[in-house]
């Protein structure tokens, strides 16, 4: 044992059984990509899409090609999309109206198709799509694409008088917002002319924050914690930043030194209040209104084991020291499974460095926090440890 009293490296089965703790926090693959998608011009099939859980180009005619999408050529899409684009030419000028292109592929017809394949062959499975909305106070709509590219289903939509089918990927709705909600840069790029286009990589984590709350992406870590209460109160802040920074300071310590060098006599009060170098500080985000929301981001698994350690707070410290702690989160199409067992070990390591005292001390700030400042987030424990208060 060290000199901050800690239980050293527990034995995986040693003891007891696992505690399992279940992030409700998605791993994402390196190369997952977010993806604006129009809902056509004018906004005109936003209802369709968000109805019929399906993103679509907005391209007639295509059951005339017959076979299946991954039967048809470049040749064949191309000269549908010229087709139905002519089509719509000759309906407007049969109703008085001066002709805006020409018969023929134009370079018009090739840049709908490209933004088509986007769609249909070239987005991922699991890539998410944003659906921008006309207007400032209609919800935004971000979805999860659900199939592998060229795996795509037939949807009837209707525009204006003609009422046809269309081809696009199905999609599961992660969240929908009010666009004014969004910062201004992500609603610059949803305003921009490409109907089809991926998000640059400074506006994705915003995007995930949005869809999953909680996450990994490329090596930094996302956690969310909310708080419903409605006057969060001086000693409210004071119980969290305690709390927060205690854990953040341990995990200073460790990183520092690779082991526990703590002083015997700190007490989890004190750690509480040590400086933690902004160099090497847990990058927090802090809205406190009603409902209020922290953001802890950091670089390795800390923030997501600071979300195991809110639900593990109501367990005795006997009982996280006697049960191995297991993690489970959601994984996105190839992302890396190994973040479980990077979660896992980092609480492991908090809590084999801490004293049983110090332990009982985050635990008891932790259930304030809890229950006096409301404070929430989205883990919770599958089972119950046998010895817990």
């Amino acid at each position: 044992m060290s000199g901050g009293g800690g239980y050293g490296e527990l034995v995986e089965g040693e003891r007891g059984k696992s505690i399992v703790v279940q992030l409700d926090a998605y791993a994402l693959p390196d190369d997952h990509t977010v993806w604006k998608c129009s809902p056509g011009k004018t906004y005109r099939f936003y209802t369709a899409v968000r109805d019929a859980y399906t993103v679509f180009p907005d391209i007639r005619g295509l059951t005339e090609l017959g076979g299946g999408p991954s039967e048809w050529t470049l040749e064949s899409l191309l000269q549908a999309v010229s087709n139905d684009r002519w089509e719509r030419e000759l309906e407007r000028m049969a109703r008085g109206r001066s002709p805006q292109s020409q018969p023929g592929i134009t370079k018009a017809d090739k840049e709908k198709l490209t933004f088509a394949r986007r769609i249909w062959f070239e987005a991922k499975k699991g890539d998410l799509v944003v659906i921008p909305a006309e207007g400032y106070d209609k919800e935004v709509l971000i979805g999860e694409l659900l199939t592998e590219p060229g795996d795509l289903r037939w949807i009837d939509a209707k525009d204006g008088e003609f009422e046809g089918k269309y081809i696009g990927r199905p999609v599961a709705w992660k969240r929908s917002i009010p666009k004014f909600q969004l910062n201004e840069d992500l609603i610059k790029a949803l305003h921009t002319r490409a109907a089809v286009f991926p998000l640059r990589e400074s506006r994705k984590e915003d995007v995930y924050r949005l869809a999953y709350r909680n996450f990994v992406y490329k090596g930094n870590y996302v956690a969310e914690f909310h708080t419903e209460k409605e006057r969060f109160t001086a000693e409210d802040s004071a119980v969290v930043s305690t709390w927060l920074n205690g854990f953040d300071y341990l995990r200073h310590v460790l990183s520092e030194t690779g082991v526990d060098n703590l002083p015997a006599q700190m007490s989890f009060y004190q750690m509480g209040l040590e400086p933690v170098p902004d160099s090497d500080s847990a990058e927090l985000k802090i809205n406190i209104q009603s409902p209020g929301e922290i953001f802890v981001k950091t670089f390795g698994p800390f923030a997501l084991a600071l979300m195991c350690m809110l639900p593990l707070s109501a367990c005795s410290p006997q009982a996280v020291i006697d049960n191995n702690v297991t993690i489970e989160m959601n994984y996105v199409g190839n992302a890396d499974a190994s973040c479980e067992v990077l979660v896992r070990d980092t609480v492991k390591s908090m809590v084999g460095t801490m004293s049983y005292n110090r332990l009982d001390e985050a635990n008891c700030l932790g259930v304030r926090a809890m229950n006096d400042a409301q404070l929430s987030t989205r883990a919770h424990l599958k089972n119950q440890p046998e010895t817990s208060n």
